[in-house]
């Protein structure tokens, strides 16, 4: 009941966001909103780079992986990577797609389960990594036009100084935390069977430190993913027909990916084309209208279009299992 409390309440959200972002434009008189002949080869390319932008994705927890020993190939974590999509576009289960690719990996793993478990926490360190580093290198230049046209533009910048910074902070304390010199001292007079367990999590951490030659590739390679998963919102921007230079929507995307990452609407929709409505509005001036369906066409061919493909590799007989098994297998890992 609570599961489908949470999805009404996400879906109410997303509707109240769209409504936000599309109003004030009049749909069936704005031309510029559908384009009577629409680019499609824009899709086309939308759904290449969202292709790529798996792959990477895949590549970057693959790296992770190898780092705690745990033999897979990089076609079974690209197919994990795909079915992962699936799941995190189903609101109305509890299983996200960190939890499908967890359960998935720990059947063909059952002795690492941990290393499973903390390879899927370090992927999404290393992503904000990526993130706040391509966020603090455009800051500085193209978002003091935002700053000083638009309020919520402004709001907007705020944000990303505070969640990148704060997330960065928090990566750094788990470095020190997870080191061997303070890990050793925590637990040096620890007695409880329970809490000297914990002493594993750590331990594991730290494993990444130690494997940096392996950590290091899977942050390049999403250094290298991000403008091409940016590039899938210009393509939809192209597509609706605007000339935007690809640059200006590489600038706003950083923080429009922050805010869309917030678990407060199905898969983001609605934040996200607010979110970019508002700060292409500030720096190129570009129309709303424009600027949602561009996010919109951009998350159809560049997300969507893969979590499709992941539903299909999920029905294949070696992948195939319930989702009431994978609720209740994650419920008791929990």
């Amino acid at each position: 009941m609570k599961k489908w409390l949470l999805f009404l309440a996400k879906l109410a959200f997303t509707v109240a966001c769209l409504w936000w972002a599309l109003s004030g434009q009049n749909l069936q008189e704005s031309a510029t909103f559908w384009p009577k002949d629409p680019e499609w080869s824009w899709a086309l390319a939308a759904i290449a780079l969202g292709g790529v932008t798996v792959f990477l994705s895949a590549f970057r927890w693959w790296m992770l992986l190898l780092a705690q020993g745990i033999p897979v190939t990089l076609w079974r974590a690209t197919q994990l990577t795909l079915i992962s999509g699936l799941f995190n576009l189903m609101g109305v289960s509890s299983v996200t797609g960190d939890a499908a690719k967890i359960f998935l990996l720990i059947r063909d793993h059952r002795e690492q389960k941990l290393a499973v478990t903390m390879s899927v926490l370090v992927d999404h360190l290393v992503g904000l990594v990526a993130m706040a580093l391509t966020f603090f290198a455009v800051t500085a230049t193209s978002f003091r036009a935002v700053e000083s046209q638009s309020e919520l533009g402004e709001t907007a910048i705020k944000f990303g100084w505070v969640y990148f910074s704060g997330g960065l902070a928090m990566i750094a304390l788990m470095c020190v935390v997870a080191s061997p010199w303070v890990n050793e001292r925590i637990h040096r007079r620890v007695t409880n069977p329970r809490i000297v367990r914990m002493k594993q999590i750590p331990d594991v951490y730290d494993v990444f430190r130690k494997k940096w030659k392996l950590v290091l590739p899977a942050l390049v390679s999403n250094l290298v993913m991000l403008p091409l998963y940016y590039a899938t919102f210009w393509c939809g921007v192209q597509f609706v027909g605007s000339d935007t230079g690809f640059m200006s929507v590489f600038a706003a995307m950083p923080v429009v990916d922050a805010a869309s990452a917030m678990p407060v609407s199905i898969s983001g929709i609605g934040v996200r084309e607010i979110a970019l409505k508002t700060l292409m509005s500030d720096l190129v001036g570009l129309e709303p209208g424009i600027s949602v369906l561009g996010s919109l066409v951009g998350f159809a061919t560049g997300t969507l279009f893969w979590a499709f493909a992941g539903g299909l590799l999920f029905l294949r007989p070696s992948n195939r299992t319930s989702m009431k098994e994978i609720e209740e297998t994650t419920q008791s890992e929990a």
